[in-house]
């Protein structure tokens, strides 16, 4: 265990860029959406990296609390709290743009609105984290990249193929 949580930062990465590039094959061949594959995939790297960030975040927090609680050493604190619900607010709501995502490559076009609200969301929570930890840039940094994604994404009408 001491190996994984030595290497964890590299897990997540790795794991990040796997799950974005199976999520956005997945989307682009099941949908056929006239939109570009590399927006496309920048677009779903962002949440994408927060929710395997905050998986983790809530694995190692409860693998800590667990220890604590064998040694009979372990108290339920505000800070503990704290860390439990950053991890699953930020959880949600990179779920919730992850699922955007998936309904802007179906055809919704809204969709790209509530993209745009929930990276705006997820930056105004977590940046002024950056004053405890400078690895609370990661999803306002995750979110400029989706943004970024989407910004590009539809292709130009020129771009369109016609039907046959």
């Amino acid at each position: 265990m001491h190996f994984l949580l030595e290497y964890i930062d590299y897990f997540v990465m790795g794991t990040a860029v796997l799950a974005t590039v199976w999520y956005c094959r997945f989307a682009y061949t099941t949908f056929r959406p006239p939109i570009r594959v590399g927006a496309l995939w920048a677009l779903i790297l962002g949440p994408m990296l927060v929710a395997v960030s905050m998986l983790a975040h809530l694995a190692e927090n409860l693998y800590h609390a667990l220890e604590r609680v064998l040694q009979h050493a372990f108290h339920f604190d505000f800070r503990f709290y704290s860390l439990m619900l950053m991890g699953v607010v930020f959880l949600g709501i990179s779920s919730y743009m992850l699922w955007q995502v998936w309904l802007l490559c179906r055809g919704r076009s809204r969709a790209s609105r509530q993209i745009w609200w929930a990276a705006l969301v997820l930056s105004g929570l977590s940046a002024p984290t950056v004053v405890f930890t400078p690895i609370g840039l990661l999803p306002t940094l995750a979110c400029v990249v989706s943004v970024v994604g989407l910004r590009f994404i539809y292709k130009p009408i020129e771009e369109l193929q016609p039907v046959a």
